[in-house]
């Protein structure tokens, strides 16, 4: 799996409280009910 991901890492718990914090300090409201994904390039078919 860790082969098909952009930088051969797992994303980890960090990875996604780092993302949410950023996301709910981010000074705009233009961001609203955007998808954003944190999976380091891997993904599922």
């Amino acid at each position: 799996m860790l082969g098909e991901t952009v930088d051969k890492e797992f994303t980890t718990v960090e990875d996604v409280a780092h993302t949410a914090l950023f996301l709910a300090t981010f000074p705009s409201n233009a961001l609203t009910g955007q998808s954003i994904v944190v999976s380091h390039g891997w993904r599922m078919d």
